[in-house]
This record gives C-alpha cells, structure tokens and sequence, in this order.
C-alpha cells in the first residue's frame, strides 16, 4: 500500500477513481451525458485539484463550484449520486492507499461532498424563492 504523499501516487488514484466513476451506472451518465466531461481536459484538471489539496500544490487556479452549480442547474444532483460518488472514493483509497495522506483525502472528500450538496441545495432554493418573487402571473 502506498500513500498520497505525492503527484504521482496522486495522479494514480485519480486515474483509478474515475475508471469506477465511468463504470457506475449511476454516475457515468451524470459525467459523461449531463456534464459533457472531457476526459482529456478534465482529469487533468481533478489531479491539480488533489495535488494542491493535497500537497499545497498551486497549479489549480479553477473556482470548483461555479462548474457544479452550472451542472446542477441543468440536473439536480440528488443524495444517492453524492453517496455513490463518496463511496467509490473511499472504496478507490481502501484498495490501494493507506497512510495520512490517504486518511486527509478521505475526510476531504467527506468535506466536499457534504459541503457542495448543501451550497448547491441552498443555491437552488435561493432561485426558487427569486423565481416566485418575480413570476408574472397572467
């Protein structure tokens, strides 16, 4: 067992993350046909994410949620996808990874997941509550 101690090893579990990502027949439609992910684009972009995360690496300069909230504008993400999403996380870093680096993924991602799903429920609510102020009624 390795940890995630360093780009590389980050870079490898990133890799293994998202092939249980694009299997799951839950999630892979999600990435694949509502979020258009490009793979090629993308990943690349998930590991900057983790290294600086992970190791203060400052490559990723991106603002996370202002993606997600346009994705779920489209289509809500719902409570089952972001526990599938946190399950194949953990299952990815059980199966290969140990060590404090490992251990402070699993509580970020634990974090993230919580954190974007009330942001993102609270957003919606928020532009519910504008849409009926300013509905014009007939």
């Amino acid at each position: 067992m390795q940890d995630l101690d360093s780009p590389a090893a980050i870079d490898g579990f990133i890799d293994r993350f998202y092939e249980r990502v694009l299997a799951d027949p839950l999630l892979a439609p999600l990435f694949l046909e509502v979020a258009r992910v490009r793979l090629t684009e993308h990943l690349p972009r998930i590991k900057a994410y983790w290294r600086k995360m992970l190791l203060g690496d400052d490559s990723y300069r991106r603002h996370m949620m202002a993606k997600h909230r346009a994705i779920d504008s489209r289509r809500p993400f719902t409570a089952e996808q972001y526990a599938r999403w946190l399950l194949l996380f953990e299952q990815s870093l059980s199966a290969d990874y140990r060590g404090p680096g490992a251990e402070r993924a699993r509580q970020l991602a634990r974090r993230i997941a919580l954190n974007m799903r009330r942001n993102l429920e609270s957003t919606r609510v928020k532009t519910q509550n504008i849409n009926e102020k300013y509905a014009v009624t007939n």
